[in-house]
């Protein structure tokens, strides 16, 4: 087992994220087992928690090395299927989510493993994993787990730091060990160790993350079953972004009695032009609800609007964001396992400090464009809350996203 972190790294004989270039590391290193073991028939599984996010991280960065090496005229990629073929031998590299079972079904003769962004994993997932890399291939096997060390109380830091399981290698590296990155990078990560010390301490040191100074203390991932939210208000936010933000869209369902909120669907990506937007709203069947978006874009809710979504701006006002937050402090917030870049900035959202290094009441401005999302969603519940009734709506949610 191997593992890199920021960061870190575990080898089965299984841990990194690009800041310290350890996905740059395991790709080489994946590549290099590929054209020097002629003799193997390699079967690389390459694993992220979902599906959708394979092809723009680690799937591209393979491809990248490859065109860099010169090699392409090696290599068939199929980009339907997200595998590429080794011509020589007929060595491959598969690409999946772990919520692409039937294609995780289908896979065998597995012969080394690469879990990219590890702590989207839960331990079960992994140990699913580690049930297929089996028999006797004529060479060394290995789980590599590349990630940032976001949570001390991760099961990955019990089971592979604490008290190590047996054939364990942990490699800890930071952005300072990454080739890859300019002066100008290393100075904007120097510079989160003012702006935004925890991200620095985890994301550029590589030290596992704390729950002191988290904003939201009780966010969890897990499967939701929709049982669980039939009978629920349906409220949903969106917040706008393009280039250097995400645009992020929301799907909660409000359990008022049990004081829960059950955020079940939603997306997260760069580069969504509004027609972009509306289509996936109106694709994930969620333009029937009312959508609570930023108001600071008053053309782009024009723009949805005319696309048949049900969508408004928010009211905002004086303290809205403290007022918002407040609000939510006061839920157990459910997330869909599929949503991974929701939880990421749950692990992350933190109060800023002050000059003498202590918590403020206000939030870093970082982290925090699911969030604001979660907050116009839920804007209309905050408005008078002392007149709360529960609102039901039927369950018309599309696929996940």
């Amino acid at each position: 087992m191997q593992v890199l972190n920021t960061n870190n790294y575990i080898s089965e004989d299984g841990a990194i994220h690009h800041n310290s270039g350890k996905s740059h590391i395991v790709a080489r290193k994946i590549l290099y087992r590929l054209l020097k073991e002629h003799d193997v028939n390699h079967n690389f599984l390459v694993i992220r928690k979902v599906d959708r996010t394979i092809k723009r991280s680690v799937f591209r960065l393979i491809r990248n090395i490859i065109s860099r090496w010169k090699l392409a005229d090696q290599f068939e990629v199929n980009l339907t299927d997200k595998t590429i073929i080794y011509k020589h031998n007929g060595s491959q590299i598969m690409f999946s989510g772990l919520d692409d079972v039937e294609k995780l079904k289908s896979i065998e003769g597995v012969t080394s493993i690469w879990v990219e962004e590890a702590t989207e994993l839960t331990q079960e997932d992994f140990e699913q994993l580690d049930l297929r890399l089996r028999g006797d291939h004529g060479c060394l096997k290995q789980i590599i787990l590349t990630f940032n060390p976001i949570s001390e109380q991760h099961w990955i830091k019990k089971i592979f730091f604490d008290d190590p399981i047996q054939g364990v290698f942990t490699l800890h590296t930071t952005y300072l060990d990454n080739v890859f990155i300019d002066d100008e990078y290393k100075m904007v990560m120097e510079n989160k160790k003012k702006t935004n010390p925890r991200y620095y301490n985890i994301y550029a040191l590589g030290n596992w993350g704390t729950a002191e100074g988290l904003v939201f203390t009780r966010a969890f991932a897990r499967a939701i079953r929709q049982e669980e939210i039939l009978g629920l208000r349906c409220m949903q936010g969106l917040d706008f972004g393009y280039t250097n933000d995400p645009s992020a869209f929301c799907q909660v369902y409000v359990d008022l009695n049990n004081m829960r909120l059950y955020v079940y669907d939603g997306f997260y990506e760069h580069g969504m032009s509004n027609a972009n937007i509306a289509k996936r709203i109106t694709d994930m069947k969620a333009h029937k609800h009312k959508t609570i978006a930023d108001s600071s874009e008053p053309k782009s809710i024009d723009y949805i609007k005319s696309k048949s979504v049900r969508i408004e701006g928010a009211a905002k006002g004086k303290d809205s964001v403290s007022a918002g937050i407040d609000f939510l402090c006061e839920f157990e917030i459910i997330v869909n396992a599929h949503l991974v870049e929701f939880m990421t900035e749950f692990g992350n959202y933190s109060w800023a400090l002050d000059k003498e290094g202590k918590p403020t009441n206000k939030p870093v401005d970082d982290f925090n464009h699911f969030i604001d999302s979660l907050r116009y969603a839920v804007e209309p519940l905050t408005r008078n809350q002392s007149t709360i009734a529960p609102v039901t709506f039927s369950l018309t949610t599309g696929t996940n996203a």
